[in-house]
């Protein structure tokens, strides 16, 4: 290398580095620009009603109207407000890295703005802001930015970029449909020779209109697929041309046809073709108020096709009716009916029609409640019956009617029938049929369900077994496993053990033991026996004679021994007992509260061995 070589490299080394320091590593002048201050403090996003990025020849125009972005050019389509509001947000916060006032910038072509790479104008008002996008800086991966009417070269970052779109498909709303403000009440999904219409009443609640008959429709269920429904993406455009061949897409004839109405006016309208060769996860969509074909995937198209059971309610019972109830009537092991008052406390109570007045338990009736309006059909056995006979639901042996209080034109008390549940045969082993009284299909329904709803007055009845204090408790005479042990209580509160004393600590448990004796509430009633001696169901809980049992003597008027007998305990569940029912006297077999059987009477009432 010759020495006028050397000294020609040289020179253009210093120069390169002097270009870099004046324009690259220069800050900014502190007259000039004010720390954190924005590029453009004029641009206020709320405010902008257009905006226009142009590149060469080609230019993306998006406007704004009712808060709600649309594309205008190079074609009329709704446009991406999240790619559009942040391209807004992005560009007011732009901050300048250094700044290349008027006097050092000799060319506007060095900094690749004569003629811009690209321009994005912002209409806001009356006050248009023009942002002119250069080349990217040599070093950093900056880029020279000019807003348009200042003589100053910003150096700013260059993920700008990334939010100016090539293409117009980069503003478009990337959703297959939007339903945000079309006021429709009517979907129907037309799949091959199938029919499905759905109608929601002033109420909101869906029904299901075709096929015939009439249904009621899984609201909640409807209202997810339509939200589901708005976010199916378009995964790629495929043509804009309103005289495109539909054929080549199955779009003359559409396989699945979408659309949303209000009366019988459609408002919007998607129609699905086929899938592209070898893409069977895709299909063509068309959205006749676009007329534009998309491809769109084919899996959530397939929730559109399911069966018109998907779409039923399952339930029997409709979720709003109890509010509205305030007698029930039950058939089944021992009739009764159940009216709803106000008790001494102002509080609203079921209380059974019968000679007693049998108060009903809280806890019991709302579980009652919710298993009616939980019940659900696992499977459409029919859809229009003419002849019940064959399900058992002509006179059905057991069947729930919730019917609502008032009075007719002349004054006189009616009731007014809301629901009815009839329940037939078995269909198998774990399941029934079962029918509404304002329909005329059959349906089937878990049989366990059924057998968890109370059948008689007993199942619902209070479930506090009996009420005494601790001081009128004068001797409990324990029977366990072939022993008999009997503990006397002194008025003072000393227990004894037979001839002995207890110590002060055992006595202690023994006083808190008859004190939750004394507020004992069974878990869940059971099984009430009719004749103990000849009952064959009480063995099965372990109730019988030599079985485990406490006699507690309590003082009073009159005196009386209250007597419970201890059945088997299932694993990790609550153990069977018995006791007199105190409507009827008979054997009532209820879930024993498991902690206190544990820690309290296995603990301190068993005999030591």
């Amino acid at each position: 290398m010759n020495s006028k070589q050397t000294k020609w490299l040289v020179g253009l080394a210093l120069a390169l580095f002097a270009f870099i320091v004046v324009v690259e590593l220069r800050r900014p002048d502190a007259a000039a620009d004010s720390p954190g201050e924005s590029l453009v403090p004029q641009l206020r996003p709320a405010t902008v009603t257009r905006v226009e990025l142009t590149r060469s020849n080609a230019t993306l125009r998006a406007e704004r109207a009712g808060g709600q972005w649309r594309l205008t050019a190079p074609l009329n389509y709704p446009a991406n407000d999240l790619a559009l509001n942040a391209l807004l947000d992005v560009c007011s916060k732009l901050r300048p890295r250094q700044l290349v006032t008027g006097m050092e910038v000799a060319k506007l072509a060095d900094f690749g703005l004569q003629p811009p790479q690209a321009t994005v104008l912002f209409q806001q008002g009356g006050q248009p802001v023009e942002l002119r996008i250069g080349a990217r800086t040599p070093v950093n991966n900056l880029l020279y930015v000019q807003v348009a009417g200042s003589d100053r070269i910003a150096v700013t970052d260059a993920t700008l970029l990334e939010l100016l779109p090539l293409t117009a498909d980069a503003w478009r709303d990337r959703r297959l449909l939007s339903l945000a403000g079309l006021k429709y009440d009517r979907l129907r999904v037309r799949n091959g020779t199938r029919d499905l219409v759905a109608q929601r009443g002033t109420n909101r609640l869906w029904r299901i209109e075709e096929p015939k008959p009439v249904k009621r429709a899984n609201t909640p269920r409807l209202d997810q697929l339509l939200a589901e429904l708005q976010r199916w993406p378009v995964q790629r455009f495929v043509t804009d041309d309103p005289k495109a061949e539909l054929e080549s897409f199955g779009l003359q004839t559409p396989e699945v046809e979408l659309a949303f109405g209000a009366g019988t006016n459609d408002l919007l309208t998607v129609q699905f073709g086929k899938s592209p060769t070898n893409q069977p996860g895709l299909v063509y969509a068309r959205s006749l108020a676009t007329t534009n074909v998309m491809l769109v995937a084919r899996d959530w198209l397939e929730q559109l096709r399911a069966p018109v059971w998907e779409f039923t309610e399952h339930r029997l019972v409709d979720a709003l009716v109890p509010g509205g109830v305030d007698t029930i009537q039950v058939v089944g092991e021992e009739p009764f009916t159940l009216r709803l008052r106000t008790n001494s406390a102002a509080e609203l109570v079921w209380v059974a029609d019968d000679k007693a007045q049998t108060l009903t338990d809280p806890v019991m009736m709302e579980s009652f409640l919710a298993n009616l309006v939980t019940l659900e059909a696992v499977e459409l056995e029919k859809d229009v019956v003419t002849d019940y006979a064959p399900y058992d639901l002509t006179a059905p042996k057991r069947s729930v009617s919730l019917l609502r209080s008032g009075t007719n034109s002349v004054g006189a008390p009616t009731n007014t029938l809301v629901a009815r549940l009839d329940f037939g045969k078995f269909k198998g082993t774990d399941t029934l049929f079962a029918r509404r009284h304002d329909e005329n299909s059959v349906y089937v329904v878990p049989r366990g369900d059924v057998e968890n709803f109370a059948w008689s007055v007993f199942q619902l009845q209070d479930r506090g077994i009996w009420n005494f204090d601790t001081n009128q408790v004068t001797a409990i005479t324990v029977q366990w496993d072939g022993q008999t042990n009997r503990l006397t209580r002194a008025a003072n509160g000393r227990w004894v053990d037979g001839p002995n004393a207890v110590d002060a600590l055992r006595n202690v448990a023994l006083e808190e033991t008859c004190f939750r004796l004394g507020q004992l509430r069974a878990m869940r009633w059971v099984y009430l026996a009719e004749n103990p001696a000849t009952d064959k169901r009480l063995p099965l809980y372990g109730i019988g004679p030599e079985s485990r049992s406490l006699s507690i003597e309590v003082a009073g008027s009159p005196a009386r021994t209250n007597v419970i007998t201890f059945g088997h305990m299932p694993s990790k569940r609550n153990p069977w007992a018995s006791v007199a029912d105190p409507r009827s006297g008979k054997p009532a077999v209820f879930e024993f509260p498991r902690d206190l059987f544990l820690h309290y009477v296995v603990q301190y009432l068993s005999p030591v061995k």
